[in-house]
């Protein structure tokens, strides 16, 4: 009544005389009565709403909003969600909420608020960084901004503006944490060593029977918990609030802490959510346990499409305590391998070679002499005959069906087999593998892709085709299209729709998994000579005979590259080239160019320095000077552009 005074004059005169009345009965109707009576619309503001406790003022407001006029607007400010029927309001439409969302600053208001109060003009990237450490908070920006008017590097003070900062530390403390109780000020800053949380992993980590009933609290007092989703089951704090809380745990209990993470570590890790686990056994200082989980659940992450996550553990954990520990040295060799680093692969094999060890691997693995074997022949970077021997030894050495990489070891022994053009003997290991129902996923999807190219090269040709689009299908639905098992199933439907006459088809299939994997050197060269032999054979299907002496080019430049791609392979390159027309005759040129060297020219035609050609082609830089001066002399030419020209014009490119 105080307040509407200023618009219904009279009404400030009226409180003594209504000050013993009744409420509901007499005080509500003349106030509602005086407002209606007034035509031009209004808005009444109630501030610090959280303040009011008395459920029986709260009701009385509650019956005011039910009655006002539609003339009149009322705004409750509060710092808790006021304790009014909002569903109600929410359900008729009468009520708009702004909550931390809204009110966050954006990134011009930031700026301008700093130049306001500071007199300072923040570079742009130094604005973004405040917004992000503060999340847009103003009362945080505000702060900070007080303090840029004497930084003397306002770029370093923003780098350095966190929730343990003075500044925030103390308003958090007086203006927030003060009005906490104890009991709860403790459950926040255990609670606060987690980035996301949920109430069952609140109460094991803070040792809690009540998490979800606080959580509640928590979010109705709006006290910087950021809900992640609609159900109300996963929060985390405020970026500040959560660093501030981090500060009063490490001054208050910093015994516990350790204690903290190894608890929330045990919990994510039976709930699978491993990527958390593992950094929370880490910050608790047991890197054999976050080893431990990284042997035992690094395939499933693989398998998934997760190679990223996997190798941010590798760095977590640290080479040198990887370096250690047989068991995580293999599984950093299958990462490095699946990454393309060549170089990291052969370290890692020597390492866990070097390493004593004879029982089995966390991650299902009979052996790491096993393991070893099979990554040998899964990759076959010695070579397809090394390859075959690699996955005989595999095969050897888990011949129980039960084995969580059986299928793993039948599918590289039919692989190996079909590389080498021994197509009969490779049905039956693929068939194994591709109806393995307890094995990953990626096995079975690998086996039948392979297994549809082998019928397809015996002329079994309704088969495979059927096989090929369960393997691709199986790839496009798992949502891996850019995955490692993704490539032979795109060469396998690739090949079936060109058997069927279908080459534009086909092409749309295989050039972009092709481009994929000539993004990143270093991969296993045999899926994408595989690759690139069903193109060419599409493409001399199609008619299209430059388009298949390019491939056939690659391919060349691929197999001068790898270790030894077997009899089967060079033969089938060769049955290629023999069907392509003839190009005119060369002439000029005063001997042949040798396979290196013409993986060496391929490469000139583009922008590549020598140092990155020879990191293509995995030699030296002073390699690749000596192929390309050889170059030079047999096609008489002096100058980079002018072999490229000349060997275009010999029908060499």
């Amino acid at each position: 009544m105080a307040a509407l005074d200023g618009v219904i004059p009279g009404l400030a005169g009226q409180r003594a005389d209504l000050g013993h009345q009744d409420v509901e009965g007499v005080v509500l109707p003349r106030l509602l009565n005086a407002i209606a009576a007034r035509p031009e619309p209004a808005v009444l503001v109630l501030d610090d709403f959280h303040v009011i406790q008395d459920q029986e003022c709260r009701r009385q407001v509650e019956t005011l909003v039910d009655r006002l006029p539609p003339t009149f607007q009322l705004v409750v400010i509060s710092r808790a969600v006021p304790a009014l029927p909002l569903t109600r309001y929410r359900a008729s439409g009468d009520s708009l909420e702004l909550g931390m969302a809204d009110l966050r600053f954006t990134r011009e208001e930031a700026t301008r608020l700093v130049r306001r109060i500071a007199g300072v003009h923040l570079r742009e990237a130094d604005v973004r960084d405040l917004i992000a450490r503060t999340e847009g908070w103003p009362a945080a920006i505000s702060l900070a901004a007080g303090a840029l008017r004497t930084a003397a590097d306002p770029a370093a003070f923003v780098a350095d503006f966190t929730g343990t900062h003075r500044l925030v530390l103390d308003y958090l403390s007086e203006e927030v944490l003060s009005r906490v109780p104890a009991a709860t000020r403790t459950f926040l800053t255990r609670v606060s060593t987690l980035g996301s949380f949920t109430a069952p992993l609140c109460d094991e980590v803070a040792e809690t029977t009540d998490a979800a009933e606080v959580l509640g609290e928590l979010e109705r007092a709006n006290l910087f918990l950021v809900p992640l989703d609609d159900h109300r089951r996963w929060y985390r704090f405020h970026r500040l609030f959560g660093e501030a809380l981090r500060g009063e745990l490490a001054r208050t209990e910093p015994g516990a802490v350790p204690a903290l993470h190894l608890r929330a570590s045990g919990w994510l890790s039976t709930r699978g959510l491993v990527d958390e686990a593992i950094g929370h056994a880490l910050a608790a200082d047991r890197a054999d346990l976050a080893a431990g989980l990284f042997a035992a659940r690094w395939g499933e992450y693989i398998d998934s499409g997760r190679l990223l996550t996997v190798r941010g553990w590798m760095e977590l954990i640290g080479a040198q305590r990887i370096g250690g520990d047989p068991r995580i040295s293999v599984c950093a060799a299958w990462i490095a391998a699946l990454s393309g680093d060549r170089p990291g692969t052969r370290h890692w094999l020597d390492v866990a070679e070097a390493l004593p060890y004879d029982g089995p691997l966390p991650d299902g693995s009979p052996s790491a002499r096993f393991a070893l074997s099979l990554l040998r022949a899964f990759f076959g970077f010695d070579g397809v005959p090394a390859m075959v021997a690699a996955a005989e030894t595999a095969a050897r050495l888990e011949p129980d069906p039960l084995g969580a990489w059986y299928a793993g070891a039948r599918f590289t022994l039919g692989y190996s087999r079909y590389l080498t053009g021994d197509l009969e003997a490779a049905i039956e290991p693929l068939e194994e593998a591709a109806q393995h129902t307890t094995t990953v996923p990626a096995f079975r999807t690998l086996a039948t892709s392979v297994l549809s190219l082998v019928l397809g090269a015996l002329g079994r040709t309704t088969q495979a085709a059927q096989l090929a689009r369960t393997a691709y299908r199986l790839v496009e639905t798992r949502g891996l299209p850019e995955s490692g098992t993704a490539a032979l199933a795109d060469a396998a439907w690739g090949a079936a729709l060109a058997r069927e006459g279908r080459h534009a088809e086909a092409r749309l299939v295989l050039e972009p998994a092709l481009a994929l994997r000539l993004t990143v050197v270093g991969l296993s060269a045999w899926p994408t000579l595989i690759l690139l032999i069903v193109l060419a054979d599409s493409a001399l299907g199609s008619g299209d005979a430059e388009t298949a002496r390019a491939f056939l080019g690659q391919a060349r430049d691929l197999v001068a590259t790898e270790r030894d791609c077997g009899e089967y392979i060079r033969t089938r390159l060769t049955q290629l080239r023999v069907r392509l027309p003839e190009t005119p005759a060369a002439s000029g040129a005063a001997e042949p160019l040798t396979q290196r060297e013409q993986a060496v020219l391929r490469l000139l035609r583009g922008d590549s320095s020598l140092r990155e050609i020879g990191h293509q082609l995995f030699v030296s830089t002073n390699t690749v000077k000596t192929h390309t001066r050889s170059i030079y002399r047999k096609l008489g030419a002096t100058s980079r552009d002018h072999a490229v020209r000349r060997a275009r014009e010999l029908g060499l490119l």
